[in-house]
């Protein structure tokens, strides 16, 4: 019996196998789509590829967070894209994703998303 209780007790030491909560998953997407943000304002916005749109940061909702690429000037309007994140990765959809400046765009959100950053 004795064995039983410290085997029980000494199993609670050992490292935790458990997924990440929910709360921990968010905050590693939030800070993904931060680091993707700050890069695309470095970059985007001073291209001249990016001279029509802007971006508008969701980050901070509690549903998914999320970038969203919108008409320069007009953030209310429909996205032309709109990039999601995990704790180390990044995607978008929308219809930028079509047009043949997304391959660039696939490009720098997954090099910045693994952290890396430079235009």
């Amino acid at each position: 019996m004795h064995v039983v209780a410290l085997a029980l007790a000494l199993s609670g030491c050992g490292p935790s196998s458990k997924p990440p909560s929910a709360s921990g998953a968010h905050a590693a997407a939030v800070a993904t789509l931060q680091r993707v943000n700050t890069q695309a304002h470095a970059c985007w916005l001073k291209d001249s590829a990016f001279s029509g749109y802007g971006i508008v940061p969701e980050l901070d909702t509690a549903g998914t967070p999320r970038l969203l690429v919108v008409p320069r000037g007009k953030p209310q309007s429909l996205p032309q894209a709109v990039i999601v994140a995990s704790a180390d990765r990044a995607q978008f959809y929308g219809p930028l994703s079509s047009a043949p400046i997304a391959t660039r765009i696939n490009s720098d959100i997954s090099r910045w998303a693994a952290g890396r950053a430079g235009c």
